[in-house]
């Protein structure tokens, strides 16, 4: 159950007990079924590589692997899925089952409409037989300085589905029987009674519960056209030995993705208007969002599809100085510029673990990329290592000073990428997930509030920067999606120092390998404060409040060693 505010989880009313349009619970999800799998795939690989020496200066290399990326078969008959395009889109007052697929090992008779796929899989079983080449060159561009190379490369990658993905499936008919009921749908729910009864039992399955003008069907599967992911991945990079043991990297790294999975409700309300009407309706309202979507009896955000459509795009600065052991010293400093964009906004915590489905316009891709949740524009770390030498000591002075280890990293980092989301309850097209709306008020520097961090951590967001959706629907009601972009503010960024000291003390007498080693360990050594991001759901009470820090307080650890 999900209540929008505190006063709705204490009050628990249905729509007609609390005289509005929705029920206090604002959201019912629940699920029976014949749960357990058995799941099984085929996977097996082969490549072949060869570097081909052009030159004393020039050397090439090329490969080829095929990966065999079998999707899951389960032996117990139980994968389905459901392709819309086979739905019926005006089905009769007793129901329909069309557009249900279930596995070539489904035991029993279907009912009409409903397909049986030629494989275990219960799907079109693409993308399962994958080639991907690779190629690459280094090249000593200046003859007379071999020390200078320039290195490159292409390739084409593929990634196995996981067992998430198909798990989705679990929850959807004919083993399974889920109800999602948010907002218009969800009425009647109460907090005493929210789910609808009689609940089902073992024996009701397999169940196809069929959709029709009156029903509120929930549809929760794998798209019939799932399939591997893809991302092309190439970069340049230039290496130089600056000074001896001291080496420059500067190079360009870039990755393309293509097929990457993101959890969308087909059935979102379509648009209705004189010119273009939608089963009789010439306007959007509330009220005739069920007769708007594409197949009626199954609510708007209700037919649910873990579906391979997702796009990514990421390009890279990257430059590192690197100096080798010399005199007891040794350092790593690495900085990325980058930016990371996509379809979905990269919602790893939600969309891709099949959560929620991706925020706004569930058929507009374009208006739906921008930066994803983990993109982060820059990011520098230092590692250093250092050993005093003491070969030159003698005496009291190299029993004292000898043996010593200082080691830091040092992280600093703009902030990820921030969404500003917000739960519509009077979205025209049946989609509460959204996000918020730009007020116009503000420019995009404007966003953050400015005065210092005790004003962030109570208001990190100028809430006149925002503002609801606009009210679209002929009812005077209805609101439309959100304005604002994915990613479109950073986060707080972080600037973190870990820090250790040790210490080996011979023990000549247990042999020459013997020692004592003792070590001192700081996690955040300043103690320097590095705050979470802020609540941001524009709905919430708590929007824009900081509430955590995203790095412990200074955390110090000894240790004390004996090795032999």
């Amino acid at each position: 159950m999900q209540f929008l505010s505190w006063p709705d989880f204490l009050l628990g009313l249905n729509a007609e007990q609390n005289g509005t349009q929705f029920s206090n619970v604002y959201v019912s999800i629940d699920s029976y079924g014949l749960l357990n799998r058995e799941y099984r795939a085929w996977e097996g690989s082969a490549y072949g590589q060869d570097n081909f020496r052009v030159n004393q200066t020039l050397t090439l290399n090329a490969g080829l692997r095929y990966e065999r990326l079998g999707q899951f078969g389960d032996r117990l008959g139980r994968n389905s899925s459901f392709d819309i395009n086979k739905a019926d889109p005006n089905p009769p007052p007793q129901g329909s089952t069309a557009g249900y697929i279930v596995a070539s090992n489904f035991a029993g008779p279907t009912p009409p409409g409903v397909i049986r796929a030629g494989n275990t899989f219960a799907n079109n079983a693409e993308g399962q037989n994958t080639f991907a080449p690779r190629i690459g060159f280094t090249w000593q561009a200046l003859p007379n300085v071999p020390q200078f190379l320039i290195r490159a490369g292409y390739g084409l990658y593929y990634s196995r589905p996981s067992g998430q993905t198909f798990f989705q499936g679990v929850f959807g008919a004919p083993f399974s029987l889920s109800n999602f009921k948010v907002g218009p749908t969800n009425t009647t729910a109460t907090f005493q009674a929210p789910f609808p009864q009689p609940f089902p039992t073992p024996e009701s399955f397999p169940l196809f519960p069929p959709y029709s003008p009156s029903t509120a069907t929930t549809v929760n599967t794998v798209s019939p056209s799932f399939r591997s992911a893809l991302s092309q991945q190439f970069g340049m990079n230039l290496q130089d030995e600056v000074r001896p043991q001291m080496l420059l990297e500067v190079g360009y790294v870039g990755s393309r993705g293509i097929h990457l999975m993101r959890y969308r409700s087909l059935n979102q309300a379509l648009d209705a208007s004189q010119s273009d009407r939608v089963r009789g309706q010439t306007g959007n309202t509330l009220a005739n969002i069920s007769q708007r979507v594409p197949v009626p009896g199954i609510p708007a955000a209700s037919l649910l599809l873990a579906e391979s459509e997702g796009n990514s795009w990421y390009d890279g600065l990257e430059a590192s100085l690197t100096r080798q052991t010399s005199r007891g010293l040794q350092f790593l400093a690495s900085y990325t510029y980058s930016k990371s964009l996509d379809t979905d906004g990269a919602n790893i915590n939600g969309t891709s673990a099949g959560n929620t489905i991706t925020r706004g316009d569930q058929n507009s891709p374009s208006q739906r990329w921008g930066r994803t949740s983990f993109d982060r524009t820059h990011r520098f770390v230092f590692s250093i290592v250092y050993a005093p030498p003491a070969s030159h000591l003698k005496g009291l002075e190299r029993a004292a000073l000898s043996g010593w280890t200082v080691a830091a990293v040092e992280t600093v980092q703009s902030g990820d990428a921030l969404t500003i989301i917000y739960t519509n309850s009077k979205n025209v097209f049946g989609i509460s997930q959204d996000r918020v709306q730009l007020s116009g008020n503000c420019a995009k520097d404007k966003i953050v509030t400015a005065g210092g961090k005790q004003t962030e951590l109570d208001n990190y967001f100028n809430k006149s920067c925002f503002t609801t959706p606009p009210v679209i629907g002929a009812d005077g009601i209805g609101t439309g999606f959100g304005d604002s972009a994915t990613g479109i503010v950073d986060g707080p960024g972080q600037a973190n120092v870990d820090l250790s000291i040790s210490r080996i003390i011979p023990l000549r007498w247990l042999g020459e390998a013997s020692g004592l080693q003792f070590r001192a360990e700081f996690f955040n050594a300043f103690n320097h404060p590095q705050f979470a991001d802020p609540d941001n759901n524009f709905s919430s009470p708590t929007f824009g409040v900081i509430s955590s820090t995203s790095v412990n307080p200074r955390v110090g650890q000894l240790a004390l060693k004996f090795s032999f």
